[in-house]
Order: C-alpha cells, then sequence, then structure tokens
C-alpha cells in the first residue's frame, strides 16, 4: 500500500480484501487482484487505484483496464489457465503515464472454490517512450497463441458437443421406443380400466338392487312380525308334511306350545280345543285349496272360530301347506242371544223414530212456512210504516216552521220530538229491512268505480246537519289517489251508521273524525270518537244481531246496526275491526282490498 490507501474497487458482497491472504500479499509490499477464470475480480490487495479504473458495482477486470492492456491481459489470462503456467506482460502502456509489469499466475481458490489467477501489478514508474512498449509481433503472437487455442478448445467442444448429440440422439430412440411401449401399456390399462369400470357399475348395479332386495326383505319380515305380535288370535303355520313351521304369540294361549315344538308333527302336539277334524281340514285345504271355516269348543267353555286357509307360494303359485287360525267368539255368540231377545225392541224402536220423524218434518214445514210470513210481514210493514212516517215527519216539518213563524217554543220543542221520533223509527225499520235481505240472500252487491274522496266528503256535509250542539265532523283523506272500486250504497250505509253511531254515543262540543287512507293494494277507512265507549265484557257480542252494550242506556238504538256493517264489509270482500276504552271512546277501521276499476252492466 502506498500512503495508507485502500483498494480503489468495491468487492462483491462476502469479500473482503483484509482476510488473512490478502493482508500477507500486502505485507510483501505487492499489489494486485485475484480473478476468476472469466476475469472477474474476487479479492484486491494493495494500492490498485493506480492500475484500475475507478467504477463502482464493475467486477469485470477486462473492463477496469485500458482497452489495450485489457485486450492481452485476455489473452494472457487463457495462456496461463491453458498451461497453468505463469505468464509475465512487462513494459505495459498504461495511458502513456507508466510503464507497468504484470504477472498471471494461476491457482486453486480454495475456499472460494475452482480455478483462479492471481495477477500482480508492479509499476516502472516511468513514461513509455512510445506508445506500446510490446513490439507488434509479440501482440500478434500472443493474439495468434490465444486464437489458436480458442480454436482446439472449439474442436474439442463441437466433438464433445457431437458425442454427447449423438448420446442424446440415442437416448431419445430409447425414450421413444420406451414412450411407444408405455403408450401400448397405457392404452391397455386403459381398456382395462373400462372393462373394470363397467365391472364395476354392474357390480354397483347388482349391489344396489341386492340392497333394495334386503331392505324390502327386512320390512316385509318386520311387517310380519309386527303383525304376529300385534295379533290377539292364534295363528299356526303348518307345511305340506303336517310340520308346524311358526306360530303367532296369541296362539300360545289356546295352544300349549313351547319354541321345541317347531318342526313337529301337529297331530303330536297337545290343544285345548277340542277339534278332532283339524288334521283332516288341513289335508283337505291343500289338496283343493279352498278355505274351510267351523267352530269349537275349548276346555275352558269358549266358543272358537276356527278358519283354515291354504298357504300359496308367491314364485310357484302351489299350495305348500296351511295356515290355521282361531278367533275367540264367546262374547259375539253372548251377543247375538242377546241382540235375538231384544230384537222385537229394537223394531218398536225403528218404528218410534220413523213416527218422530215424520213429525218433524211437519214441524220444518210449519217453521218454513213461518218465516216466509214473517219475511213476507217485515217487507210489507216496512214499505207500509214507511207512508205514513213520511207523511209524520213532513207534517212535523211545517208544524216546525209555523212554530219558527209563531216564536212559540213549546210548539217548536213538541215538532221536534216528533221528528227525532219518526226518524228514529223509520231507522229501526230500515235496519229490519236491511236485516230481511241479509237473511234471505237478496243482497248481490255490484262493484263500481267510485271517487272515494267526493263520496266522504259528501256523506260528511249531510251528516253535520244531524250532530247535537257544538258538534263537529271532521274529514281528511291521505294516499295514493282517490280511486276504488266498490258499492256504493253498501258503503254509504256503512259509514252513515257509524257516524251516527259516534254522535249518538258522544257528548255535546265533541269531535268526530273520518279519515281515508289508499296505499297501493288497500282502502281504509277510520271513524273516531271520544264517546262512551264499549264495555270489555261486551265487545265479544258487538256484531251480534240485536245486542246493545249495558252501557247504553236510554239512547236509542236495534241492535241491529253494527251486525249490518260487518255483513256489509263482508260481502264488498272487506274486514272491521275496532278498539274502544269506556269513556274514552271508540276507533272503528274498515279495510278494503282495491280492485281493478271495471264498469259491470
Amino acid at each position: 500500500m502506498q500512503n495508507g490507501k485502500r483498494s480503489a474497487i468495491l468487492l462483491p458482497k462476502g469479500l473482503t480484501a483484509n482476510d488473512g491472504q490478502t493482508a500477507v500479499l500486502e505485507a510483501a509490499g505487492l499489489c494486485g487482484v485475484c480473478t476468476d477464470q472469466q476475469l472477474t475480480v474476487v479479492k484486491a490487495f494493495g494500492n490498485t487505484a493506480d492500475f484500475l479504473k475507478n467504477e463502482n458495482f464493475n467486477f469485470k477486470l477486462s473492463e477496469l483496464l485500458p482497452d489495450e492492456v485489457a485486450m492481452l491481459v485476455k489473452a494472457a489470462a487463457h495462456q496461463a489457465l491453458k498451461s497453468h503456467q505463469r505468464v509475465t506482460l512487462s513494459d505495459l502502456d498504461f495511458d502513456g503515464k507508466y510503464s507497468v509489469s504484470m504477472v498471471i499466475s494461476p491457482y486453486l481458490g480454495g475456499g472460494l472454490g475452482g480455478q483462479q489467477l492471481l495477477i500482480l501489478f508492479t509499476s516502472n514508474k516511468r513514461k513509455p517512450k512510445n506508445k506500446s512498449l510490446i513490439a507488434p509481433g509479440d501482440i500478434r503472437q500472443l493474439n495468434l497463441a490465444h486464437l489458436v487455442s480458442l480454436e482446439q478448445e472449439l474442436v474439442e467442444a463441437k466433438s464433445s458437443l457431437q458425442a454427447a448429440y449423438e448420446l442424446v440422439n440415442a437416448s431419445n430412440e430409447n425414450i421413444q421406443s420406451f414412450h411407444e411401449e408405455l403408450q401400448s401399456a397405457n392404452e391397455e390399462m386403459h381398456s382395462a380400466n373400462e372393462e373394470l369400470q363397467s365391472v364395476n357399475e354392474e357390480l354397483q348395479t347388482i349391489n344396489k338392487e341386492q340392497q333394495e332386495t334386503n331392505s324390502e326383505l327386512t320390512e316385509s319380515n318386520d311387517d310380519l312380525n309386527n303383525y304376529f305380535r300385534s295379533n290377539t288370535n292364534g295363528q299356526l303355520f303348518v307345511d305340506h308334511n303336517l310340520l308346524l313351521k311358526k306360530y303367532s304369540p296369541g296362539a300360545v294361549k289356546h295352544i300349549n306350545l313351547r319354541e321345541s315344538d317347531i318342526g313337529r308333527p301337529l297331530a303330536d302336539i297337545t290343544t285345548n280345543i277340542k277339534f278332532e277334524t283339524l288334521v283332516a281340514d288341513i289335508l283337505q285345504v291343500m289338496h283343493n285349496g279352498k278355505t274351510i271355516t267351523r267352530e269349537a269348543e275349548s276346555s275352558e267353555g269358549k266358543t272358537y272360530q276356527v278358519m283354515t286357509m291354504p298357504y300359496i307360494r308367491q314364485n310357484t303359485g302351489k299350495t305348500d301347506g296351511a295356515i290355521i287360525s282361531f278367533y275367540d267368539i264367546t262374547e259375539l255368540k253372548k251377543l247375538l242371544a242377546a241382540l235375538g231377545i231384544s230384537n222385537k225392541s229394537l223394531t218398536d224402536s225403528v218404528t218410534a223414530i220413523e213416527l218422530s220423524s215424520e213429525i218433524i218434518s211437519k214441524s220444518l214445514e210449519k217453521e218454513k212456512h213461518l218465516n216466509m210470513l214473517k219475511t213476507r210481514f217485515v217487507s210489507m210493514a216496512s214499505h207500509e210504516f214507511k207512508t205514513p212516517l213520511t207523511a209524520i215527519q213532513l207534517s212535523a216539518e211545517l208544524i216546525g216552521r209555523l212554530a219558527q213563524d209563531l216564536d212559540h217554543p213549546i210548539i217548536k220543542k213538541y215538532t221536534e220530538t216528533i221528528k227525532n221520533a219518526s226518524k228514529n223509527l223509520t231507522n229501526i225499520l230500515n235496519d229490519f229491512l236491511s236485516l230481511e235481505l241479509l237473511e234471505t240472500g237478496k243482497i248481490n252487491p255490484i262493484l263500481s268505480p267510485l271517487d272515494v274522496v267526493r263520496f266522504a266528503e259528501d256523506i260528511t256535509e249531510d251528516m253535520q246537519s244531524l250532530v247535537k250542539q257544538k258538534q263537529r265532523i271532521v274529514y281528511h283523506h291521505t294516499g295514493r289517489g282517490r280511486m276504488a272500486t266498490l258499492n256504493p250504497s253498501l258503503l254509504k250505509n256503512s259509514i252513515i251508521n257509524l257516524i251516527s253511531n259516534a254522535i249518538k254515543y258522544s257528548g255535546p262540543a265533541s269531535l268526530i273524525e273520518f279519515f281515508t287512507t289508499i296505499t297501493k293494494n288497500k282502502l281504509i277507512i277510520i271513524i273516531r270518537d271520544n264517546g262512551i265507549g264499549i264495555p270489555k265484557d261486551d265487545q265479544q257480542h258487538l256484531f251480534e244481531a240485536f245486542f246493545r252494550a249495558q252501557n247504553t242506556g236510554n239512547i236509542p238504538g236495534t241492535g241491529l246496526g253494527l251486525n249490518i256493517v260487518g255483513r256489509y264489509t263482508e260481502l264488498m270482500n272487506g274486514t272491521i275491526r275496532f278498539e274502544s276504552k269506556v269513556n274514552e271512546g271508540t276507533i272503528f277501521t274498515i279495510t278494503f282490498p282495491l280492485k281493478p276499476i271495471s264498469i259491470q252492466v
């Protein structure tokens, strides 16, 4: 090192200029670099700033040297690596500043691995006389040797490449042959796999069918076992050799059976039933296939019906034994005997019933006739009473006007009494007539388009003339549009009835609220008052005919109004509900579905 300067080259990561070897070289006063076979600097020692360009992140020695020198160093490095001997370049011109000698020695890189080059720089500290101190012949010879060496290496590489190509070619042929064999084996395996798959599908189908068969057999066996357990009657199954195959639990109480009796001849089994022809009946049934039914008695005095029928195999249709069933008919026999005794009483009862039926039929005819007369009377009374009532109302109106002109308060008072009484009687007659029409089914409402707002405003104006002193009816409409499809007559009667009730059952100076709302698919009508309200116990009966709440007192009414309103609402596919508290008022809400507006003729 000179003047304590460090190397001018930034070393690669992991390399250092101060390891043990570098320290020895620097202590010996040497300056140079270590490179790999491609002349990439891996170490630097001494002051290399006088010989190498200061280019950060560049470790190619050929780019750190002057161009002419770099060419010579490449040729010399190749010769040193080829011959494994030291090559010396003397008096090299470094940009005309001074001449430099370089010694290039090959060596093993130790921990860095592979063959490397040690390049030492020596400066003569004098300027060369010519631009190049090396004769052109020497340079040409050195380059020629470099070219010859490269050509030789190229030939060797080509030969190695040809051998490798032939080897690869032979390997390709082997691979191709192996590929063909593998493809053939793969095709065979694919074919075998398809066959296996087909066999597997068949096995799956068979397995599925077997599972279904097993499931059906299990279900049938369960059904049979459950039938045996639930059957309280006794049943025996014998084969064509008259050997006992199976018996139901109910047979144990009729016949002395044990589990060990299965497989024994039926003739060897002792029974509680006196039935000497049992074996003969079984043989006859197996012979002709016809069922035999007989009665037999047990040793305890019970009567049994014994039914012997053939046991038929479904797969062959042949008889393979018999089924013997025992039915206890002791109580049935007793009942039949009792029925025989009471048969006369039963006949007498039927005669009495027929007579009563005739009487009832005549009573029904009378009731129908009375209902018809009632209908005619209500219709006649309603129409006949309306004429004198109209005359009474008109006369009271005229007398009231005269009393007003005469300014006679007593006449005016009695006139108002007559008018109110005739109006109440008219309302009663209208209610009776409406009820009769509803009962006889003569009301068939025709729906038509209706302007809800105008319709409600007209009713409000008419009803305002009937309110008590300082009572007010307030109407308000909200929602989308104002049209609905309903029966105007039924709707008007319903609203007038509800507003009339609000007027009757609310005190003077009270407010009666009347609302209509049209939503997307509904018309909602609300009538609210702050009158006497409806007691909770009476609310469940409110829509019943002739029912009046217990707090109505002397307020006139028939108890038919709300019944009629409810039935009118139902005829127009609507619903009605209410909320009420005593002395706080009542709210009635009627809801109708909106329908497409279509005029019915």
